[in-house]
């Protein structure tokens, strides 16, 4: 018996079923081929090495996000734009450094002052008191250097009462005239000898007879680092009598 050719195409076509649950499932070659095809792919690969590259760059993977951005609970330490104009001036309220340089005298290097210690003695042995106050409160004590009138040089203290001059970290002190007193003492602010205050100095002078006694001159200290705290003046001269 012979077949057309109409019949030989769906005998073709049932060579390719499938019976499946009693059925018969028609499986077309080509399909079955992509099938396979589809499952041997190793598609995280292809991602990789040829997708990723042209992912929509604009959002940030959970990873990235997370290591790049605070969690909500660790927002809480932080202040809000409301809190933060409330606590600090805005670039409108504070000065620029031009302005300020403009408005404001620098921290001085060099601090300088006169002195004059004197009182009229009925017999020897009578004392006075003058301090030298700097007007600063310095970031530590500096080393005093007492220069008598007449007496030695010093490295740290190369000026006069009339231009004192102070090496860094120095108090040096000039006399430019003396008269019937003997042994200048000087003291910190606590009461101890021969040492100065991050603020200033006392110095105590004794008279040799009756009579007028007195040491003047001028002074000079140079901070060993920048001047720490200014601190209001007392009113007094730092020269000013504290008694006899």
């Amino acid at each position: 018996m012979g077949f057309t050719t109409s019949r030989k195409t769906a005998a073709a076509a049932l060579a390719g079923a499938v019976l499946v649950g009693g059925g018969i499932a028609a499986v077309a070659p080509a399909a079955a081929e992509d099938s396979a095809q589809f499952a041997a792919t190793n598609w995280k690969k292809v991602w990789k090495n040829d997708l990723q590259q042209y992912a929509d760059k604009r959002y940030y993977t959970k990873k990235k996000s997370d290591k790049k951005y605070a969690t909500k609970t660790t927002l809480d330490s932080y202040y809000t734009k409301a809190q933060t104009d409330a606590t600090y001036a805005t670039k409108t309220q504070s000065y620029t450094k031009a302005e300020s340089d403009a408005k404001y005298a620098p921290y001085p290097k060099t601090i300088r002052g006169i002195y004059i210690g004197s009182g009229t003695a009925s017999a020897a042995g009578q004392f006075a008191f003058t301090s030298m106050t700097f007007g600063y409160t310095l970031a530590a004590a500096p080393t005093l250097v007492f220069k008598p009138l007449g007496g030695p040089a010093n490295p740290n203290c190369t000026g006069t009462a009339a231009a004192p001059q102070a090496a860094a970290g120095f108090l040096c002190i000039y006399e430019g005239a003396a008269a019937n007193y003997d042994d200048p003492t000087f003291a910190n602010a606590a009461g101890a000898i021969g040492v100065a205050s991050p603020t200033g100095v006392i110095l105590r002078i004794t008279s040799v007879a009756a009579g007028t006694y007195a040491s003047l001159g001028g002074w000079a200290v140079t901070p060993a680092a920048p001047v720490a705290t200014t601190i209001k003046p007392d009113g007094a001269a730092p020269g000013k009598l504290l008694g006899n």
